[in-house]
């Protein structure tokens, strides 16, 4: 049996669909879905609070009674990197445990934490919590999932740079045991030297203490480093629905689809998980990963079928990759089989001279070092029309 955790929209209607996939597929279910509230929200979470649907505490009490009707859990995300020290206060812990208490009398009865600190502070309370290690626990390896289990955690998602790496996952699951998850439609750069900045960004976002350019910073970078070139679109994190069957045999049964953020952008999380049930997609690998939403018009087309067969190698050879990129094409050549690089060509120059020129940092640095000689509003204003005008006629293009 292959498990799944998807991210909550918090809409009864979507519970509906699961519950009917549930019925409708014997080897594949939805156990349940993660997120966390908005409104009167007193502690961070890995996702921007910009980037979520509005919700209070009284209606995910609702949701979650209206899920275990459906059969399906909720996990209570408080997977935050920092607390900005708080959970080594006695008013911080007194917060954080008043905050569980609540969230207890909502219906949370599983938590996805991050830090070792605040495991520690949830196991300390009379609460029963389960407890599943973040991803942004970057266990990538057995030792550290073994420091994990003796902590008493009851599930771990690995880091997600060693999808393809199934030599790690093995030892991984061997030392843990069967409850452990990964993370299947992540289009983060494998080697992102970005990732764990962001995610600390991402967490003073979710207390309220960033703005627009450090949002801004990360994000646009982000984008950068994945359309960096065409043939690193083949070396991010994901998982194809045709390839399930490689991390079973491992003994990887839990899956996650990530995408709190797509739902602003019309995410369709149902579509998603039922070309995982069914192990087959046909078409554009990058409209499945961000669960067919529109995040950027900077789309590039990577036809899923022909990418038939490029996993095997990870699978049967450990440590084909080397994270040795210019030693090794295998990827671009891969790439150039389901790939039209003409097209996509396109997509990657505009989306470098967009994200160069509409980028709110490069503006405060030259704005510190040379008071006074910003462009005129107005002038900054055209340009940025411009800019946004032409990468919609670029979104307007299937590639």
């Amino acid at each position: 049996m292959k498990y799944y955790s998807l991210p909550a929209d918090f809409k009864k209607e979507t519970i509906d669909e699961y519950a009917k996939l549930n019925d409708r597929y014997r080897d594949s279910k939805v156990i349940e879905t993660y997120g966390n509230i908005t409104v009167g929200f007193l502690f961070g979470s890995g996702r921007l609070v910009r980037q979520m649907p509005k919700m209070d505490i009284h209606d995910l009490s609702e949701y979650i009674a209206y899920s275990r009707q459906k059969n399906i859990d909720f996990n209570y995300t408080l997977n935050s990197t920092h607390y900005r020290n708080i959970e080594f206060t006695e008013k911080g812990v007194s917060e954080i445990k008043d905050f569980l208490g609540k969230i207890y009398k909502a219906g949370v009865r599983a938590l996805t934490v991050t830090l070792p600190s605040l495991i520690e502070l949830v196991k300390s309370t009379k609460y029963d919590f389960k407890i599943k290690a973040s991803c942004l626990c970057q266990v990538n390896n057995a030792n550290r999932a073994e420091a994990y289990k003796q902590m008493g955690v009851d599930k771990i998602v690995t880091e997600e740079s060693i999808n393809k790496n199934f030599h790690t996952l093995k030892a991984i699951r061997d030392v843990f045991g069967p409850r452990v998850e990964i993370i299947v439609n992540q289009i983060c750069d494998k080697n992102c030297m970005y990732r764990l900045f962001h995610y600390n960004m991402i967490s003073g976002d979710s207390a309220g203490t960033t703005n627009k350019v450090s949002i801004n910073y990360y994000e646009h970078r982000c984008v950068l480093q994945q359309l960096k070139s065409l043939d690193n679109l083949l070396k991010l994190c994901w998982v194809r629905p045709e390839d399930i069957k490689y991390y079973t045999q491992i003994g990887i049964d839990y899956f996650k689809l990530q995408g709190r953020h797509t739902f602003v952008q019309g995410g369709d999380p149902v579509r998603t998980v039922k070309a995982y049930f069914e192990e087959s997609f046909d078409g554009n690998l990058m409209d499945l990963l961000t669960m067919f939403s529109k995040l950027t018009s900077f789309s590039v087309y990577v036809d899923n079928k022909k990418l038939e067969g490029f996993i095997k190698p990870f699978f049967e050879k450990e440590n084909f990759c080397k994270n040795n990129c210019p030693t090794c094409h295998y990827c671009e050549t891969f790439a150039k089989k389901c790939i039209d690089y003409d097209k996509a060509g396109q997509v990657l120059n505009f989306a470098r001279d967009f994200y160069n020129d509409y980028d709110q940092y490069k503006k405060v640095l030259t704005e510190a070092e040379n008071p006074g000689t910003e462009e005129p509003k107005q002038n900054n204003a055209k340009k940025l029309s411009l800019l946004e005008d032409k990468q919609q006629d670029y979104g307007d293009f299937d590639f």
